[in-house]
């Protein structure tokens, strides 16, 4: 037995850890999907891909102002809703998907929806955007990413902490109801008390400084590395 443990522990203390880039081409040809905060994403990959190029190579961000949950549940569009573009054009989110098939599909939605208002109203969404996408889109792997968490602050009148916390657990479960991954990047912004500190905003609220972004894609780095160590997933240039 002894022989065994030893054995666990060499093979564990041999496992490799990948570079920066290695494992952002983990997400090679995803589509992001959201709306403002995943729009800061875009800039902070974008900043970082003019000193790096290959850091999350060949990637998309698809996201509106105030895009919701709600709307990327819809099979057809709501003209009085924003709406996720493709050159140009406003579609739904599963005729993108469809036309475009991409490898991934990572999703953070819920924030324009108070959804942790209504978490049973979420699930039906996250149900049915899974839906959609597994039938018009089969080839596209659905990546949920919990909601990030809100400043002290914002939950002066309403404790939107709890509620978002309660919505990002029932994500989780659906997720793995539905064996779909789901990554949480809210942790890591957390103050002591489960708030997002209060550094880590840009407006007092919800919105990410590059600090808390930073954290977000480590979130996204630590997952792929993740799906090397088990096995899953090599990036082209590792033997």
């Amino acid at each position: 037995m002894l022989l065994l443990l030893l054995a666990g522990f060499l093979f564990s203390g041999e496992a490799e850890t990948l570079t920066r880039d290695q494992l952002s081409s983990y997400y090679k040809g995803a589509f992001f999907i959201g709306d403002s905060i995943t729009d800061q994403l875009k800039g902070y990959v974008r900043r970082e891909q003019q000193e790096r190029p290959g850091f999350f190579p060949d990637v998309k961000f698809l996201t509106a102002q105030s895009y919701c949950l709600y709307t990327a549940s819809r099979k057809n569009l709501l003209p009085e809703k924003a709406n996720l573009k493709l050159k140009g054009k406003e579609m739904p989110l599963w005729e993108i998907l469809k036309e475009r098939q991409p490898t991934k599909a990572l999703i953070l939605l819920g924030v324009n929806d108070y959804i942790g208002k209504t978490i049973e109203k979420g699930m039906d969404y996250d149900t049915r955007i899974i839906d959609l996408a597994q039938k018009h889109a089969p080839k596209t792997e659905l990546i949920f990413l919990s909601l990030t968490p809100v400043t002290k602050s914002f939950c002066k009148h309403q404790d939107y902490r709890t509620m978002w916390d309660e919505y990002n657990a029932a994500l989780k479960g659906l997720c793995l109801l539905r064996n779909v991954p789901y990554i949480d990047i809210a942790s890591p912004m957390k103050d002591e008390e489960g708030y997002l500190k209060s550094s880590y905003a840009s407006d007092g609220k919800y919105h990410l400084k590059a600090e808390a972004l930073e954290l977000w894609v480590q979130a996204l780095l630590d997952y792929a590395q993740s799906q090397y160590d088990q096995g899953l997933w090599v990036p082209e240039d590792v033997p």
